[in-house]
């Protein structure tokens, strides 16, 4: 009678398989049950821009000044009922800056936006106005970092992350003359 309930218990404690998959930098922890293969239902993307340098003419007081910015972007869509047909999806935004040129008043201008595979752009996330000379990353610990919501109906789901930066010098913009605005496509991962 005891080598039965050790054999149960092996065979329910052998039964039970916990697995940690790590997908786009997000960890996903899933149980498998005799019989079936648990497997996490959703879409899964990620991408980093990585560290792209701009310069411009500021304006007088300013001058040429220089700056670095870099995206890092998980999305998720997926809930317990619908898999994928979930109709929002979770953005996660990693925003790092170098603004240590900073000076005589200029600000560095950040805005991120996604772009949705049925071709429709989205602002994800605050709009960043750092004034403060900060060397790389630039964000205080979970200061540059934040998760939206952005309404993805049905099939939709999220295909490339775009960052926007410029110097504001007295409320005047100055963007990058070869271009402030960098984007990545995002890998894909879909278990439906």
């Amino acid at each position: 009678m005891l080598g039965q309930s050790a054999r149960r218990i092996g065979r329910s404690l052998t039964a039970t398989v916990l697995a940690s998959t790590a997908l786009a930098g997000l960890a996903v922890l899933t149980a498998a049950a005799p019989g079936h293969a648990a497997t996490a239902k959703g879409w899964w993307a990620s991408g980093y821009t990585g560290r792209q340098v701009h310069a411009t003419w500021a304006g007088p007081g300013v001058g040429f000044i220089a700056w670095t910015v870099g995206l890092s972007v998980s999305t998720v869509k997926t809930n317990a009922y619908r898999s994928c047909r979930s109709n929002w999806t979770t953005v996660n935004l990693d925003v790092a800056w170098n603004s240590a040129s900073l000076r005589n008043g200029a600000q560095l201008v950040i805005i991120d936006s996604v772009k949705l595979s049925n071709g429709t752009w989205r602002d994800a996330g605050p709009a960043l106005t750092i004034s403060k000379a900060m060397q790389w990353p630039g964000h205080p610990a979970f200061g540059g970092q934040y998760r939206v919501q952005v309404y993805t109906p049905g099939n939709v789901h999220v295909v490339l992350a775009h960052i926007q930066s410029w110097i504001s010098n007295g409320g005047v913009p100055y963007p990058d003359p070869t271009g402030s605005g960098d984007s990545v496509n995002l890998r894909q991962l879909r278990r439906c």
